[in-house]
């Protein structure tokens, strides 16, 4: 892990907890400022029906006293208090007085109240009409909702700071400690104790981090039980390592049915002999061996019986070899090859006689009958400057022509029109 993509836990939760908080104060807050809202608003009309049935008596008696500079004055100064926006005064007589500014919509609404004669007379002597100031309003109830959300935001910044406190003392510190003795940590400092100092309440009250340093020093104990019994455990698992790959090269190289060497292991060796031969200037020769009729034997009596047949066959072919000279491989089916390195074709196609022999004087058996099987060979021996290829070529027409000539029998390619 690279310091750029490291992240404390504490800072995170720091974060979270200041994201959730935040918005919890912007929720709250908002609330607030919708009760705020409605009590300013509630407190603006007031105000406004306050201003306007305290002035109707004045404006009643200076219209009835036809007194227009005072009534004007009277409509200014109701204008000018914070919450008016606009005053009108429309006199039954026609006249109208005006102050402020007039809202652009009409059907804005405005409190009308009527004008009505001084006591004594009867009739109205107008209507008067008094527009709210919005922008008034609003910058009450943002300079409430205001407040609010900046108690809220103290009040969250301090929790936040507490909390913050707290988890970089209880949380970031031990586990910064325990990260970075965990990162220093190398095969000669396993067994290195670690140590934490915490404050004295937690001698008391264990918690996740307290199991986390058993849970280390009981893997310490138990690394250094391990490496007092390491060595022991290396040469025994060696030991059964070895003996497993060699059964595994063993199983790789043979083939389960017949025991002979497989096709792999047999393209892989041949050229190893070839070059051998070649470089030394050796005798190496084939022989093709084909078992006669195989597939009339599993066509007639079943595979199970085809491959006891192929297991025995290929045992009289292993019979006799020298060791660790000749081989014997599986080449396909029920095709085999014998390679006998330092031997000539004479001494090669006399073995190939012999196995014959054997195998057409055997009786093969399954469980329920004996069979006679024959088996034809080709014989070959390398010639110089010729490939592995036409040499395995040689060998195998060898065995075809064998069959060719009745099956049962040995045939040699002598790479020339007098083979036998």
């Amino acid at each position: 892990m690279t310091a750029s993509n490291f992240q404390p836990i504490a800072n995170a939760l720091i974060r979270k907890i200041f994201v959730v908080a935040t918005l919890c104060a912007l929720f709250f807050g908002a609330v607030q400022a919708g009760l705020a809202y409605r009590a300013e608003r509630q407190h603006f009309n007031d105000v406004l029906s306050d201003i306007g049935l305290t002035n109707v008596p004045m404006l009643s008696v200076l219209v009835w006293d036809i007194e227009p500079q005072a009534v004007q004055r009277q409509i200014q100064y109701i204008a000018e208090r914070p919450q008016v926006g606009f005053v009108r005064l429309r006199v039954t007589t026609g006249r109208v007085y005006e102050a402020g500014k007039a809202p652009e919509d009409p059907s804005l609404v405005l409190d009308h109240f009527d004008i009505p004669a001084p006591p004594g007379m009867t009739g109205s002597l107008g209507t008067l009409e008094i527009g709210s100031n919005l922008g008034n309003l609003y910058s009450e109830v943002m300079a409430s909702a205001g407040l609010a959300v900046a108690g809220y935001g103290a009040l969250t910044l301090l929790i936040c700071a507490v909390i913050a406190m707290i988890l970089r003392r209880d949380l970031q510190q031990p586990l910064t400690h325990i990260a970075r003795f965990v990162g220093q940590l190398d095969p000669h400092r396993l067994s290195d104790p670690i140590t934490l100092h915490r404050p004295d309440h937690h001698q008391q009250q264990h918690d996740e981090i307290d199991i986390v340093l058993e849970g280390f020093r009981t893997l310490q104990n138990g690394i250094d039980q391990h490496i007092a019994n390491l060595d022991r455990l290396v040469a025994e698992r060696t030991v059964k390592l070895e003996q497993a790959m060699a059964e595994i090269h063993v199983l790789s190289i043979t083939d389960p049915l017949t025991h002979c060497f497989n096709r792999r292991l047999f393209n892989e060796r041949i050229a190893q002999e070839f070059e051998r031969a070649k470089r030394y200037d050796r005798p190496l020769s084939l022989i093709f061996c084909d078992i006669d009729h195989f597939k009339h034997i599993n066509d007639t009596f079943g595979h199970t019986t085809g491959d006891d047949i192929l297991s025995q066959v290929a045992g009289c072919y292993r019979d006799g070899l020298r060791a660790d000279i000749d081989w014997v491989a599986r080449y396909g089916g029920e095709e085999f090859v014998i390679v006998l390195p330092e031997t000539e074709l004479e001494s090669a196609r006399a073995t190939a006689e012999r196995r014959r022999a054997a195998i057409a004087a055997r009786a093969f058996t399954n469980a329920e009958q004996t069979l006679c099987v024959t088996s034809s060979f080709g014989v070959a021996q390398l010639q110089a400057d010729e490939s592995v290829e036409v040499f395995l070529n040689r060998a195998d027409r060898a065995v075809y022509r064998a069959k060719a000539q009745g099956r049962d029998c040995v045939v040699c390619d002598l790479g020339t029109s007098d083979d036998v």
